[in-house]
This record gives structure tokens, sequence and C-alpha cells, in this order.
């Protein structure tokens, strides 16, 4: 098995892992995962970007980059964006937030698991999650779902204390990860429909080009030869493409009638897919990124 090959499989398998543990790992356990193949500093961090769009939250990762707003730079939000605000902040000033000298009795409480402490720490965090959300600022996510996604986190992050310490640390952390999740499953999405609008564009020019030669209808199987894909891949493009395609001939005046590339590039369609579906038609990018000059570094995996 090829190095390409096996790494795929151990991002495969390190996703498992995170499936099993509840959508959670921590960044001990993927360096761990990984310590053999002796992973740089760039490679790991594509593994948890690649883990974050799967929504799952590594603890101890901050990912780098993205749309940060720096302290005291204003946020440019949408005026459907400032009126939520408005209204989300008047509710939240209903709430009586804990005092600073309040939240170690709260976290050590909470982390026995009593519902009370879990309720107030709750409430006193809500605002919190605001004061992130407005600095992870998406112009293509609206403000109340980042807020929403960061509330979801914050209320998982509370049911996970075990421990009194570092308790506002934690949560925090756990907020922040929450959001850039959402983000970072956003920009997957967004590249994988990239990607097969640009795969759909060039079956179509290939069809075209390859029928324009021969001067007859083409099967699957010659056009598989020209284009050098597997037959089963070109079906799959097809599908995707919304084709009910057999193996066969493939005629260029009916292919792509339900959703041509130009008509396919106006709309912007999304594939929808269960997630661990996504997740195994995502791993052969990540692992191509991922294996970038291994073979001159003479990588050796489990060595």
């Amino acid at each position: 098995m090829d190095g390409r090959m096996e790494f795929r499989e151990k991002l495969s398998g390190v996703l498992a892992a995170a499936f099993e543990q509840g959508m959670r790992i921590t960044m001990d356990e993927v360096e761990k995962y990984f310590e053999e193949d002796h992973l740089s500093e760039e490679q790991i961090e594509l593994v948890c970007d690649y883990l974050l769009s799967q929504k799952v939250v590594v603890s101890g990762y901050e990912k780098k980059g993205g749309t940060v707003t720096a302290a005291g730079e204003e946020a440019v939000f949408t005026e459907e964006e400032k009126e939520y605000l408005r209204e989300y902040e008047r509710d939240l000033a209903a709430l009586r937030r804990a005092e600073k000298e309040e939240l170690p009795e709260l976290f050590a409480r909470a982390a026995k698991k009593e519902e009370a402490a879990k309720q107030r720490l709750t409430e006193s965090y809500l605002p919190v999650v605001v004061e992130i959300a407005k600095t992870q600022r998406h112009p293509e996510i609206f403000l109340g779902d980042i807020i929403q996604e960061g509330n979801l986190s914050l209320i998982t992050a509370i049911e996970m204390l075990d421990t009194a310490d570092h308790g506002d640390e934690f949560l925090r952390r756990e907020i922040l990860q929450g959001i850039q999740a959402l983000q970072e499953t956003l920009e997957e999405e967004k590249k994988r429909d990239h990607r097969m609008v640009e795969k759909v564009s060039e079956l179509d020019e290939s069809i075209t080009k390859l029928t324009e030669e021969m001067g007859r209808k083409i099967t699957i199987e010659e056009l598989s030869m020209f284009m050098d894909l597997p037959v089963d891949e070109i079906v799959s493009v097809m599908q995707l493409a919304g084709e009910d395609v057999e193996v066969g001939e493939v005629d260029p005046d009916e292919i792509f009638h339900v959703a041509g590339k130009d008509e396919m590039k106006e709309t912007d369609q999304t594939v929808e897919e269960d997630s661990r579906e996504n997740a195994q038609k995502m791993l052969e990018n990540y692992a191509e990124k991922l294996t970038d000059g291994f073979d001159d570094m003479e990588y050796r995996p489990g060595e």
C-alpha cells in the first residue's frame, strides 16, 4: 500500500475515533495518532481543519487565519444582523450574570453535575458567546446562526466540565472552536461544490470533443480511456449532475440535460449528503494536500 493510500486510511481512522468519542478529540490525541508519520505543524493543522469541517471539536486547537475582527475594530454587520443583535442583547440584559468571584464555586458545582449551577453558568456565558461571535464575522453566515452555534457549544462544554480548574478558559475555547467548525464546514461545502462544477464542465467538454472526433455516440468506456478516469468515477459525476446513467453509450445532446455546466455555475447548487459519506469523499483531497512532498522526505508510515 502506497503512502498516500495509507495516510488516507489514517485520516479516516482519526475521524472514526472522534465519532466514537461523541465528535470530540484532543490535540494531544491527534498528534499521538500521527506521531510515527512525523507531520509538520502545517500538516497537523490540515488534519485539525479537516476534523473541524466534519463538526468534530478538537480540544486544544485554535484555527489560524479566518475572518476575525481585531480588538477595537468595528465589524461590518448587515442591517438585519444589527437588528438581531439589538433584540438579542436586550433579552440577555434581563439575565443576571454571575459575578467574577462566584465563578469558581459555580464551576466546582457544575463539575459535580448540579443542574442549578450549570443553568447559572449557561446564563452567565451567553453574553460571552455574543462577544466571541462578533469577532468571527463571516460574510456568508448570518450572525444569529454563528451565535446559536456558539450557544450549542457552550451547553456541550458545560456538560463536559469535570473540574473547576481553568473553567473560564475552557468554555471560551470550546465556544470559539464550535463557531470555527461551522465556518470550516461551509468552506469545505463550497470547495466540494466548486470541484463538482469543474468535474462536470471537464466531462461535458470531453464528451463533446470525443464525439466530434469519432463522429458518433461514444461509450463511457471510451470516455474513461480518453479522460484517464475510472468508469465508476465518470458515472458518479454524471449522477451528481442529476443524470440517470448506466454504462453504455453517451449522447452529447442528452447528457447534462438536467443540470448543464452553465446552469450549475449560476445556481451553485449544493449536493447534500450524509456527513459520514461527505467525510469519505473529502479524504482524498486532504490526503493529497497532506502528503505533498512526502516522497522527497522519504516518508515511510510506521517507521
